[in-house]
Order: structure tokens, then sequence, then C-alpha cells
């Protein structure tokens, strides 16, 4: 079964190469120190260093320069750490490792690490939303407090860190607890509006999104809110091909200028019904896995508002459904992390009224 989890994944050496873009301002912060006590056995850097499973993080660990502070016994820490197997089916291995500039390996192992002990127990239960937990990675050098987090979960099936099954737990350290996962965690690597600029299936998106932010100004704006750093937001995302069929539908041509005929404020509220939240507020982000079925508030109100209706009888085939749409929507290719949200993709566009 975990296998299925692969094409979520998005890992590979191409995507961490990209990780240049936010590795540049990142340094491993220190981690906040507590009164010194006698902790015995070893520490984490200590299990992995030691461990023949975990050779090829040893590999990434030292070339980073994290070692200390995962050997630092004052710190209470959390490790989600790939082993061989995760590196492997990462595309990861030592000599990838031996290419990687240790200033991009630090930015993706710091986001591996959470600066609490969290044993297995602890790990926040779901159904929504998401828990966030600041990792030790510091994208934005203007912003220092600001670290960006990591979402563990545990479900009835497992738990989860992001999407990215947690495969043993608990391994006891010195100073912390060692989570094995499936993959690579991969540290996302622009905004919610980078991702949807990124993707060449999305081109209808953006042009709706500039239709809908005609006369809006600040945060108001769509395209604001998904280039602000710091929310969560969980987006169901319609392809091209979904705009294609919604545009047809209302008697339009199926073709990027069709939007220009249609009111801003109606473009808007279409879109704004594909954003989860709470209270009209766009405040959490929710990865497939964590997807439960019933009905979900979404950013144009609570109700009596239009809800979307998720289907996840099937966890690797949600579907979500609006208000008048006949038939739900299928989400295509789910979990596109971005530094503040998760992206799902679907193929229809969702309508909350006619």
């Amino acid at each position: 079964m975990l296998t299925s989890f692969k094409k979520y994944t998005g890992i590979g050496l191409m995507s961490l190469l990209l990780l240049g873009q936010i590795t540049a301002c990142n340094k491993i912060p220190e981690v906040e120190e507590i009164a010194p006590e006698e902790n015995a056995g070893q520490t984490i850097f200590e299990i992995v260093n030691t461990d023949p499973q975990y050779s090829i993080l040893k590999a990434a660990v030292t070339k980073a320069g994290v070692g200390p502070l995962l050997n630092k016994r004052d710190n209470k820490l959390t490790l989600f750490a790939p082993n061989n197997d995760a590196m492997t089916r990462s595309g990861i291995s030592e000599a990838v490792i031996g290419v990687l500039p240790a200033a991009q390996l630090a930015a993706i192992l710091s986001y591996h690490v959470i600066p609490q002990e969290i044993a297995s127990a602890a790990i926040p239960g779901l159904p929504l939303p998401n828990i966030q937990m600041p990792s030790l990675l510091q994208p934005l050098a203007s912003q220092p407090l600001f670290k960006m987090p990591i979402f563990p979960s545990k479900r009835p099936t497992g738990a989860f860190v992001n999407n990215i099954p947690i495969t043993a737990v608990d391994k006891r350290a010195a100073n912390g607890y060692i989570h094995d996962v499936f993959a690579l965690v991969a540290p996302p690597q622009t905004t919610m509006k980078g991702l949807i600029a990124a993707q060449p299936d999305l081109s209808f998106l953006r042009a709706a999104i500039a239709r809908a932010d005609e006369g809006q100004t600040g945060l108001n704006r769509i395209d604001s809110l998904l280039n602000y750093p710091f929310p969560n937001i969980t987006l169901f995302a319609p392809n091209d091909d979904a705009f294609k069929a919604a545009l047809t539908l209302l008697g339009a041509p199926p073709v990027i200028e069709a939007f220009a005929a249609l009111p801003p404020e109606t473009v808007r509220g279409i879109l704004a019904y594909h954003v989860l939240a709470v209270n009209g507020t766009p405040a959490f982000r929710v990865f497939s896995p964590n997807l439960v079925s019933g009905t979900v508030e979404t950013l144009i109100g609570p109700s009596p508002m239009p809800q979307l209706t998720i289907d996840a009888t099937n966890p690797m085939a949600p579907t979500v459904k609006g208000r008048i749409n006949p038939t739900p929507a299928n989400v295509v290719a789910a979990d596109l992390n971005a530094v503040n949200g998760v992206l799902h993709k679907i193929d229809q566009v969702l309508i909350p009224q006619m």
C-alpha cells in the first residue's frame, strides 16, 4: 500500500536543486536551550551516525554541517528521518549528496526537524485541520522568527508528516525522538502564487484570478493573498480543461479571453468557493491523506452559504463536489505544497449557485 503514496511525494533531484531560492538565506537557527541535565543513551546524531540504514542521511548530515545540532544533548528535537530506502525512493544517493550544495542540504534537513520532543502518542489526531508545527527551516531573511511549518498528523490508517507516511515511530534518543518516513519530505519552494504560475495547465486559473482582482487592492486581491507567505491555504484548483468545460456551460467560448465578459464579482465568488476556510478566513491546509468525507466551509462563508462536499471513501481517489455540480470533481494531482498552503488540482470548476 505504501508504494501508492509515491505519486504524492513529488520528490526528485530537480526539485531539490530548485531549493536554492530558499536556502540562500537559510541557516540552522539555535534551538531554545533548557537547563542541562544528564541524558542517557545515544543522541539523534549518534544514532544516525552509527545505524547503517541511515548511511545516506549520515552523508547529508555530515556535508550540511548539522551534526552538532543533532548531537547536542540539551536540545529537544524530533527528526523525521528518511532511511536509505526512503532516500532511494526519492532519487537520492550518496553520489547525489556529493553534488548538492551544503546550504541546500541544510535547508532540506532542517525541514525534517521540529525543535521539540514529539512522541507518536503526541502527534495530533485529525480529521481537520492539519496542525502546523514549526520546523527549523528559516526561509525568509527578513522574517527571522518565521520557521517553515511542517504538518504531522495521525489517522486510523497510520501517521503522516505532510502527505508522507511515517513508517516507524518512537526511536528514543537522549535529545528527542526519531520517526522514520517513507520518502524525503521536500520543503516548499514558493508561495501559492508561484506554484500556480509554474503549472502549465493552470493558465485559465491565472486568468480567472486576474479578472476577479479587478478593482481590488491589498490582501483583498486573491493574487496578493496567494503570494502572502504566512497564511495556511487549501486550494482546489481547476485545471484548464475544467475551466473550458465551465465556460462552455455558461454559454461562453472556451478561451481565456471569455473571462472579460464575466463580471469580476462572479469570477471572484467562484474562486472563493475553491478555498477552504473557517468563518470566512483561509486558516488551514489539508493534505490528501487527511481529507475526510463530509461538508466543509469555503472562503465565501459559513453555512447557510453553500458548502463543498468531500468524499474520501477511497483515500487514494478523493472527490469534491460543489452544490450545483451534478457530479463530483476528481482530484487529479494532489498535495502540491507551497510556503503558504497546499494545492489540489481538480477536473471540474466547483459551482456554488446558478
